[in-house]
């Protein structure tokens, strides 16, 4: 009995959140949100990865990833930077703070092992992602990667 209700407890809290790809292909160009894109190109040139893949992720719980400032939550962004190859992706995962980002974790699909970043569980959130739930976001990506597609516009 004790089994059935924890693992009952356990399916009633999993992580709700949804997937918005940013990139937008018009006449040939990629284009998306200025402040993601930015934040893209700048963590892709300090770290020295390439990407083609960049989206949002949006959790239920609006403390995800927020600080308390000022008797409010911050607007932090928690980023999914990808590479889609013909043969594998690579996902990172990042908070971009608006001055600065966090890195959460990455993985190569071939490689099945999640890579966290100890950055991560230094900062102190409101809500930090559990590794069972960033486990549960590149589950999510890997196994349908069109969530990532590229608008055509």
């Amino acid at each position: 009995m004790m089994i059935y209700l924890f693992n009952r407890l356990k399916m009633e809290n999993k992580l709700k959140f949804r997937i918005q790809s940013l990139l937008s292909n018009k006449n040939g160009q990629i284009s998306g949100p200025m402040s993601p894109m930015l934040f893209a190109k700048e963590m892709a040139k300090s770290v020295g990865f390439k990407y083609n893949r960049l989206a949002r992720v949006w959790c239920e719980d609006e403390r995800t990833n927020q600080q308390y400032e000022d008797g409010g939550l911050t607007g932090h962004d928690t980023l999914v930077i990808g590479m889609i190859y013909e043969n594998d992706v690579w996902l990172s995962l990042w908070v971009d703070t608006g001055v600065g980002g966090i890195p959460i974790a990455m993985a190569f699909k071939s490689e099945l092992e999640i890579d966290f970043a100890p950055a991560y569980k230094k900062e102190r959130f409101a809500k930090s992602l559990t590794e069972a739930e960033v486990t549960e976001i590149f589950d999510s990506i890997f196994s349908d990667t069109d969530q990532l597609k590229i608008k055509e516009e």
